[in-house]
């Protein structure tokens, strides 16, 4: 998903008109449900790995994302139900095992236009979750070998103004590292890290300390 900023999107949801053609809600009922497959962010890497236009199999697929046939299908199979992609073909396979090509289908993707922010918040809350579940499960893996990382939370009550403010420096903050970094130099060697953010509104009562932070670096000896 491309930057998108909400402030110009009409947040008013109501419609006022009334449609009986059954054939349209038909349509807007498939459209829903594509929208709602189609921002899951495994499906949306699915969908990276094939928008080439090179059909590719369940397998290979699999291999690319480090992940088991069977839950890769799972997630081929909903795309397939709704045709954002499609079965392409078939070609022989290891142990004499016959291998369905799949592809995309650019015509059956679904239409999101910028004031569907219920699409959008669920977008990326499902992509925030995904690194985090990613990171969390590659930290468990090294604790020999611990990359430093920050995890946590704060909660704070704040003047409109003071809290607007403070978002757009830590927007730009973001912003400036990820332009500086976007082009790695392979030469030099660099590991890959996912920064994901939120400043929410929240329920929570301000208690004496609302912080919830975790957070490691390795010894200035170790780099």
């Amino acid at each position: 998903m491309t930057y998108i900023s909400l402030t110009k999107t009409t947040l008013d949801k109501n419609n006022n008109g009334h449609d009986n053609d059954d054939d349209h809600n038909d349509k807007k009922v498939m459209t829903e449900k594509q929208k709602k497959i189609f921002r899951h962010p495994v499906r949306d890497r699915i969908l990276c790995i094939l928008r080439d236009g090179k059909p590719r199999t369940q397998r290979n697929i699999g291999k690319l994302l480090s992940m088991s046939n069977a839950a890769v299908h799972y997630h081929i199979k909903l795309l397939l139900e709704v045709g954002i992609i499609k079965l392409f073909g078939t070609r022989p396979g290891p142990n004499g095992i016959t291998e369905k090509l799949y592809a995309i289908d650019t015509e059956n993707w679904p239409m999101v236009s910028e004031d569907d922010v219920d699409y959008y918040i669920d977008y990326i809350v499902s992509w925030m979750n995904e690194r985090h579940r990613e990171g969390l499960n590659i930290l468990k893996s090294k604790r020999d070998q611990m990359p430093p990382f920050l995890a946590g939370s704060y909660t704070v009550c704040v003047p409109l103004p003071k809290l607007i403010h403070f978002k757009r420096k830590v927007e730009k903050l973001f912003s400036d590292f990820y332009d500086q970094f976007q082009e790695s130099n392979h030469k030099i060697a660099q590991d890959t890290y996912a920064f994901t953010f939120a400043m929410l509104p929240s329920l929570e009562k301000k208690s004496e300390d609302s912080r919830n932070i975790l957070e490691y670096e390795p010894d200035s000896d170790d780099f």
